[in-house]
Formats: structure tokens, C-alpha cells, sequence
């Protein structure tokens, strides 16, 4: 209600600040731009009339039947000439400003004359204890007071008469010392001063060519401190950049092991505390980059094993400034505030506390899975204990651990509308940011250096040995779930395909038959345990592939074929059973294929994995993840590879692996992936809903290992 409060508080400024500017205006003592302060209606209209024209102008359709219907919707209301740009303000300048319009509209802003929604448990408490499950009716307004349920979905929700006490509050508006508090918008700082292509950029690439071969980036700054990739946009045509900067750290999530070995251990207090940081940052810079989201600039950060990623994306012109303020930011411990703090712990928990309850059966399955298979972190229980026990201090140490790092480096990529001298010039700033910072906090604090000196190139996985078959079983914690689902995946024992030149030809092939295998499979398995069986309403099967390493800095890629069912018809073991008779039969059916059919099959994944990519961001995203992964192991002193090794181009090798491949190689992977179960390894898992609830689990098979607890998890 407080909220409340300062919206019509704000909309009674809004309203005194029009009618101020009608007045000097229809007096002539106001003109835009005569700088006496009272023209900040035209500034803002304006700047609103700017970004609805760059919006306008630099926004790309949607995809073809969404625009279709929306474009055909407005042409019904507006009419062909304006159908596309009406409310985008293209004919409106800083003069047009509608005063009265204005005004107007301002004044129907108030308490009499509004319809208000809470979504809280406090506001559902309070109407329950007014209304409990009864309802009232108004004769004078015709709503029927109290509880409601929506008609189609059955979802409950309360409809009560604003409280006049609430009204009478709202309508004297709020005390002169808060009303300081309140302002209209200063200039947005971030808006465009211009949206040219890059002068660098030749007279043939200022056309957008989407068809063209994406080229890898080009390392241009590569010393101790950090990395710098660039690459001139040359397919695109946009005046749109993405930066992402990678503080490589591995105080993320690791702690130095105590027997003076001089290697890492994943702790999983210092990685939630990441996570603090990182929604700590994320509330405590809302309202200071609101202006440039406005100005179509957008920024995450991010946490993984590799350290944390700042990503910065939009028009060029003013991404470095929002970069390198957000970055200062992010290394000063003044966003740290107790405020900032209970909202990321509260949000923390809440997530937590929820999880189990709020999943579906297939998601806690894969969590299962992934629980099993990961090398860090003992679930969902340990995280929640652990996240109630931190405190803001804890926050603030790790934060000046994190830059106490001595092994702290930048892997930056700045790519789009950028020529070489301005990602240079960004690299020194940001290099200039975080050496002052670590100066700054080694002389402030004596900070232990629990960091070993090493890397973490991303998530790992760890590969089950050959023939272990591993059952999990357990129940769903969600009261409402019906559903029981089965997950299945076969682990390749075989070394997966990283790139052409850090693995083999027959590694290539390999990887190539498990991918193509996973497109075979796919919709035979629909048809089958989906529309031929109706095991349940969702059946899906895709190839995934992760990383393990036993040896810093070599990972290993690991090839996984997964199939999973959701149903409530048919109990989960027995859907188990059904996976594995379809798995079974398909490969007779592999082997009478049509050799004309399995190059189909070939051609069509071949082209998917080699489709254009059409949008900036996604190519980043692209490039960057190899950069993340593969630069230290490619780039290390010691290491005999180079830049060219990283695989940029492992699409177009695979793609073109792909059309090699034979029945034979198909089928003997098949063989060893599925059929030969003391080659093979298999992660089998159930989860029980309410229809199907989970029994007594059986004595094991002597080549089988069931699981049912979470002891027993955390201990295989």
C-alpha cells in the first residue's frame, strides 16, 4: 500500500509539472530548450520520441506468424499506411508535446478512479481473514466481494472494495520531506549520440550478408593479466556490439585444500556466496541501469566454475561506458548494502525452499541425474542450511577475496559494431580497473590467498566407469504431482570430439555416429512410447554432450544419448521397461534402414548444425563459449597447441563428418553405447508421483546398482 502511496504521489507531480509548463508556455515565458528548467516535459518527450524511432527503425520483424497476425490486427485498427509504425512517434518532434493531452491523462490518475492488484501472501492472509470462502454482492457496482475462481484454469483470487481509509491516505499524498525523494527523469546518458556503422567497416559489408561463413575472432592482447578477442562485425550491418568480460577466478567457487598441495577444492559455501554477489549486484544496480535499458542496452552477470561473466549487449555507442561502470562497480564493496543483502537471501531460500515442492517429476529426475554425475555439491538440503547461516560479512570477505586473487585474469570478447582501437581502449580501462582494485584491497585488509594456481575452464561432468548401471529411484516431494517420470542416459565410454585438432579422426566419427544416432531415434521414439503406446504426455529423447577432466588443464568431452518420459497412465518401472524394449528393437530396425534413408537423416542434422545464425548475440554466445572453454587449455605456457586450435568451426567438421559415416560405424557405437551392457554405462532414473507412488525398492541385479536416498547418492 505504501507503494501505492508514491504512485499517485508521483502522478500529482506529474500533473503540477504540466500544469506548471501549460501555464509559462500559453504565456510564452516556456519554450523548449530555454534552459530555465521548466522545459523537462519537452527533454523527456523528446528522448521518449528518440528511442521509439531507434526502436523502430533498428528492430527486425519477429517470426513469421506472430508478425503475420499482429501486422494483420493493426491494419484492421489503423489501416495499411500506418499499420507498422503507429505509436512509434516518427513524425513527432521536442514542439509536439501534448500538454493538454497530458494533463489530462495526469488527472484521471487518482485514488476514485483505479482498479489496484496485490500479489502477495500478506494481502492473501488479509482478504482470507476478511472474507474467508464467502462472498458479497454490490448493488451499486455490480461486483460479487470476496473469494473467486477464474473460469477456465480454477485459479482462486479475492475481489474487495478499496478501503476508504486507504483512499482518503492516497488522496493527501505524502509528506514534504518524501516528496524530495521524487523527480521526473534526468537526461538518459546512454542514449545513442549515434547509430553510423563503424568507419573500419568496407563499403560491401555495410549490407547485412547472413549467408556468409561466420569467422572466428581475432586475439589481439594476450598477456598474464587477461586476454582480448575483437572481431569487426561483418555480416550483420548493425549498430549493435556485445562485450562480455570473463574475470577468471576460480575464488568462485573453490578454496585451497588444506594439505599445502597446492590445488583447488570446490567448496560449496564459497560458491553460494557467488550466487549472493552475484543477486546482491543484480538489485542493487536495477534503478542506476534502468536508463539504459531504456536506451536499448542490456547487461547480466553470471557465475560459474570458470569465475564470473559480465555480458553487456546493445547499441554500440555507449555499451563500453555502461561496461566499464557496471565493472567498477562490481569491484567496489559499496553495492553491498544490508538492504541488498536480505533481498538476495530472502530470494535465496524462498528458491530453495520451493524447489522439491514446486518441480515437475521429469525436472527432479534430471537433477537426480545431474546430482549423481556431478563432481561438486551435495543437492538442494545442503545449499538451503548453508544459505540461512550466511551474513552480509561473510559477502564482504569473500567479495575481497575474489580481487585478492593474484591468479585473477580478464578473458574479454568485444565483437559487432567496434573497430580495434576502441576494444583496446575499453581492455586497458578494464585491466586499469581490476589492478587498482587488487592494489586496493591487498593494502586495505590482509586477505589469506586461498586460491590455487590454476583454472577452471566451465562445468564438469564425471564419466561412470564401463558397465556400471546405476538405478535411482525416489519420490516426488511436489503434494500435487501425478506424474512419475523415467530419465535414461547412456554415458559413451569413447573420448567425445573437442575439435580438429585436439582429437582424432576416429574420435570424430564416433561423436558424429552418437549425435546422428540421437537424430535417428527421435521421432521413432515419439511415435512409438508417445502416440503408438500414450505412455504420457510428454516423451523426448536428445543427444547432450559435457565436459569431465581428471588432469588441469585437459577435459575430456563425454557424448550422452537421454530419453525421458513424464506419465501418469503407466507406473514408472514399467515405462523403464518400455524404454528399454523400444531401445532394444530399434536396432534391427537400423540395421534393415534404407542406406538412401540414414543419409536423410545425415543431411538434415548436418544442415541444422550448420544453419546461419541470424542474430549478434547468439554468434557471441557462441564464440565465447568456446573461448571459455578451450583458450587456457590451447593457450598455456606449457602447451604445445595454439589460437588456431581452438574449434570455432566444429559445426562445419562434424557437419561434414556426418556424411562419411556408414551403417557399420553406426551401428557398432550403437552397440557400445546401448546394447552391450558390460561396455556400456547407464544412469536409469525414477520418480514417483502420487499415482504411481514409489514401493519398496527390490533387491539389485548383481550388474546393477540401485540408489533410493540421498546418503546413498551423495556416497556413489
Amino acid at each position: 500500500k505504501d507503494v501505492v502511496k508514491y504512485i499517485f504521489a508521483y502522478a500529482k507531480m506529474l500533473c503540477t509539472s504540466a500544469e506548471e509548463t501549460l501555464k509559462l508556455s500559453e504565456g510564452g515565458a516556456c519554450q523548449s530548450g530555454d534552459g530555465t528548467g521548466k522545459d523537462d516535459l519537452y527533454r523527456i518527450w523528446e528522448e521518449v520520441g528518440k528511442l521509439d524511432r531507434m526502436q523502430f527503425h533498428q528492430t527486425s520483424p519477429g517470426h513469421v506468424y506472430s508478425f503475420a497476425q499482429s501486422a494483420s490486427q493493426s491494419i484492421s485498427k489503423y489501416g495499411t499506411t500506418n499499420c507498422l509504425s503507429v505509436g512509434s512517434l516518427l513524425n513527432e518532434t521536442k514542439d509536439s508535446l501534448p500538454l493538454s493531452g497530458l494533463l489530462d491523462f495526469c488527472q484521471q490518475i487518482v485514488p476514485s478512479n483505479c482498479f489496484i492488484e496485490r500479489c502477495s501472501e500478506g494481502a492473501w492472509e488479509e482478504m482470507e481473514a476478511l472474507y474467508g470462502d464467502g462472498t458479497t454482492s454490490n448493488s451499486t457496482s455490480g461486483f460479487a466481494f470476496g473469494k473467486q475462481v477464474e473460469k477456465w484454469y480454477g485459479v482462486e483470487y479475492f475481489v474487495s472494495p478499496l478501503d476508504e481509509s486507504d483512499v482518503k491516505l492516497w488522496g493527501e499524498g505524502i509528506g514534504a520531506k518524501e516528496m524530495e525523494s521524487i523527480h521526473l527523469p534526468q537526461p538518459n546518458r546512454y542514449i545513442p549520440r549515434s547509430l553510423d556503422l563503424c568507419e573500419d567497416l568496407p563499403e560491401e559489408a555495410r549490407v547485412q550478408r547472413i549467408e556468409l561463413p561466420v569467422s572466428p575472432p581475432n586475439l589481439i592482447v594476450n598477456e598474464p593479466s587477461g586476454r582480448l578477442w575483437w572481431k569487426l562485425d561483418e555480416r550483420y550491418a548493425l549498430p549493435k556490439a556485445y562485450l562480455t568480460v570473463l574475470i577468471r577466478t576460480r575464488a568462485s567457487e573453490n578454496i585451497l585444500q588444506s594439505d599445502e598441495s597446492d590445488q583447488s577444492q570446490y567448496n560449496t559455501k564459497t560458491s553460494l556466496q557467488s550466487e549472493f554477489l552475484k543477486s546482491i549486484f543484480a538489485d542493487a544496480l536495477a534503478i542506476e541501469t534502468y536508463d539504459a535499458y531504456l536506451a536499448g542496452l542490456g547487461w547480466s552477470l553470471s557465475k560459474s566454475s570458470a569465475g564470473f561473466t559480465l555480458t553487456c549487449h546493445g547499441y554500440s555507442d555507449r555499451l563500453p561506458d555502461l561496461a566499464l561502470k557496471l565493472l567498477k562497480e562490481l569491484t567496489s564493496p559499496s553495492f553491498l548494502e544490508e538492504r541488498h543483502f536480505e533481498t538476495a537471501k530472502d530470494k535465496t531460500i524462498r528458491g530453495l525452499s520451493s524447489f522439491f515442492e514446486s518441480r515437475r517429476a521429469d525436472s527432479l529426475a534430471i537433477y537426480y541425474r545431474n546430482l549423481l554425475l556431478n563432481y561438486k555439491g551435495n543437492g538442494v538440503e545442503e545449499n538451503l542450511e548453508i544459505a540461512r547461516a550466511i551474513t552480509l560479512r561473510d559477502i564482504e570477505k569473500h567479495h575481497a577475496m575474489i580481487w585478492a586473487d593474484n591468479d585473477l585474469s580478464l578473458e574479454v570478447l568485444y565483437t559487432g559494431n567496434v573497430s580495434e582501437k576502441q576494444a583496446r581502449s575499453f581492455f586497458s580501462d578494464a585491466t586499469d580497473v581490476i589492478d587498482s582494485t587488487r592494489a586496493l584491497v591487498t593494502q586495505k585488509e590482509a586477505v589469506e590467498d586461498n586460491i590455487a594456481d590454476s583454472w577452471a575452464s566451465g562445468p564438469l561432468e564425471r564419466r561412470l566407469p564401463a558397465g556400471e548401471d546405476i538405478e535411482l529411484h525416489f519420490e516426488s516431494k511436489n503434494p500435487k504431482e501425478e506424474n512419475g517420470a523415467v530419465v535414461v542416459t547412456y554415458q559413451s565410454q569413447h573420448e567425445g570430439f573437442k575439435g580438429k585438432s585436439l582429437s582424432s579422426k576416429e574420435t570424430l566419427e564416433r561423436s558424429a555416429c552418437v549425435r546422428l544416432i540421437s537424430k535417428i531415434i527421435r521421432e521413432p521414439c515419439f511415435n512409438e512410447l508417445r502416440t503408438k503406446q500414450q505412455l504420457g504426455y510428454i516423451v523426448s529423447s536428445f543427444y547432450d554432450m559435457s565436459y569431465s577432466t581428471n588432469e588441469t588443464p585437459l577435459t575430456t568431452s563425454i557424448d550422452s544419448l537421454t530419453v525421458y518420459v513424464l506419465s501418469r497412465k503407466v507406473e514408472p518401472k514399467d515405462v523403464a521397461a518400455r524404454i528399454d524394449d523400444f531401445l532394444l528393437n530399434f536396432r534391427s530396425k537400423l540395421e534393415d534402414m534404407p542406406s538412401k534413408e540414414i543419409q536423410d537423416y545425415a543431411e538434415s542434422l548436418a544442415k541444422e548444425l550448420t544453419k546461419p545464425i541470424r542474430k549478434l548475440g547468439t554468434e557471441a554466445s557462441n564464440q565465447f563459449g568456446k573461448i571459455r572453454r578451450y583458450a587456457p587449455e590451447t593457450l598455456y605456457a606449457d602447451n604445445d597447441s595454439s589460437l588456431e586450435d581452438i574449434p570455432f568451426d566444429n559445426a562445419e567438421v562434424v557437419a561434414a563428418a556426418l556424411h562419411k559415416l556408414d551403417r557399420n560405424m553406426i551401428l557398432d557405437v550403437y552397440d557400445s553405447l546401448i546394447m552391450k551392457k558390460g561396455s556400456r554405462s547407464r544412469i536409469l532414473t525414477h520418480v514417483y508421483g502420487r499415482t504411481f507412488p514409489l514401493k519398496e525398492v527390490p533387491p539389485p541385479a548383481p550388474s546393477k546398482v540401485y540408489v533410493s536416498s540421498m546418503n546413498e547418492l551423495m556416497t556413489k
